[in-house]
């Protein structure tokens, strides 16, 4: 059989396995989310379904669950969302089961979708960030899924929540950070990392907390570079904080034991580089907060950082 229609196919018999469930259950959910005005939104981007469960919108169906769970993992998708597949490819016949009343993604996601309008209202919105700084970028998006879920006042709590958390932690580390630090995530080969510069989210939310970023070069539209172990020589006086994607950064970490040029960089000599959990390099206002809670404790645990 032809893979494509094998997969529609499959699709299909979800659908309606879902549908045959839904209908002997009653639709509780669906009769709930009517009576009291609850929004039944899906969410096919990442960074769009943490936003939303950081208004407290739990989404009716997200893409790409196991992905979430990886990559963002906070906050966490509560028990009874529904996966409507990849981000690029979305089940369009679960979804039209499943009676959302919007569905929101980012505009690289517009290309070939516009048969969802037939399903729900679709908002597809700019990433944060293009045209101004990252922070602000995720500010302004979680304000208008506010407006678009009526979840105003969460978006304004939310947006002055991390402006006040970003200028306690400035204020808290003045002294405490006495060098620029390269931000990154290593590559599973051990041979090259992502680099966060200052026109990324976590680059920014480091500039404004007072870290100086060692990393002046080039990156693509989100602030992200791709660089050799190497070029981590280019400022000797830096230190180095890596962001922890569990099994990948242990096999990351275990090719860079072996590495000589990895041995050999004086941030490696005198012992300045430190581990913190992961951040979602494309994440909103609660990854934000997470980074500015995690740099806090870095700096400012017991016996402080060498970093």
């Amino acid at each position: 059989m032809d893979v494509t229609l094998r997969s529609v196919l499959d699709r299909r018999t979800l659908a309606k396995a879902l549908l045959g469930g839904l209908l002997a259950s009653g639709l509780p959910a669906l009769g709930r989310a009517r009576a009291d005005g609850a929004h039944r939104v899906v969410s096919l981007d990442l960074m769009l379904t943490e936003q939303l469960l950081t208004l407290g919108v739990p989404p009716l169906a997200v893409a790409n669950i196991p992905l979430y769970e990886r990559l963002v993992a906070e906050p966490a998708l509560p028990a009874g969302v529904e996966d409507v597949g990849p981000q690029q490819e979305p089940n369009r016949e679960l979804m039209q089961y499943l009676q959302p009343d919007l569905i929101v993604g980012l505009s690289w996601q517009a290309f070939r979708q516009q048969a969802l309008a037939r399903i729900a209202p679709v908002a597809f919105l700019p990433p944060p960030g293009r045209s101004g700084a990252p922070v602000e970028g995720v500010q302004e998006l979680l304000a208008e899924l506010g407006r678009r879920t009526g979840r105003e006042a969460e978006a304004a709590a939310r947006n002055a929540m991390l402006r006040a958390r970003l200028a306690d932690a400035e204020a808290r580390l003045v002294g405490r950070v006495s060098r620029p630090v390269y931000l990154v995530r290593f590559m599973e080969d051990g041979r090259h990392a992502a680099v966060f510069g200052t026109r990324s989210l976590i680059g920014d939310v480091a500039a404004r907390i007072g870290l100086a970023n060692a990393w002046a070069g080039r990156g693509n539209a989100s602030g992200v570079a791709t660089i050799g172990i190497a070029d981590l020589a280019a400022v000797p006086e830096a230190g180095l904080i890596h962001f922890d994607r569990g099994a990948e950064t242990a096999r990351a970490l275990a090719r860079l034991g072996e590495s000589p040029f990895w041995q050999a960089l004086p941030l490696v000599r005198a012992g300045r580089v430190a581990a913190m959990p992961v951040i979602y390099p494309s994440g909103g206002v609660a990854s934000a907060l997470r980074l500015v809670a995690q740099v806090e404790a870095l700096y400012l645990g017991a016996g402080g950082s060498r970093v």
